[in-house]
């Protein structure tokens, strides 16, 4: 048996049905990045995790790059 395709009509187009989704609720974390000689503080909120996480990675790394080590905290907050 040879299966054929058959050309759409507008009719099946038109019974056809997209949904939208509604948006995501993304959890905001905050990155609170610290200055420990001055006690001054910067929060910064993201949707996303691992963004919070390369933030304090890029934090830790100027801080032992740059600056004098344990200067700068940066700790994830829910």
């Amino acid at each position: 048996m040879v299966l054929e395709k058959r050309q759409l009509s507008l009719e099946d187009i038109e019974a056809q049905t997209a949904l939208e989704l509604p948006d995501r609720e993304m959890m905001l974390v905050t990155v609170v990045i610290t200055n420990l000689l001055n006690n001054l503080s910067v929060s910064i909120d993201v949707s996303n995790n691992q963004v919070a996480a390369q933030v304090c990675a890029a934090v830790s790394l100027l801080d032992t790059i740059l600056l004098s080590p344990e200067n700068l905290q940066c700790s994830i907050q829910k």
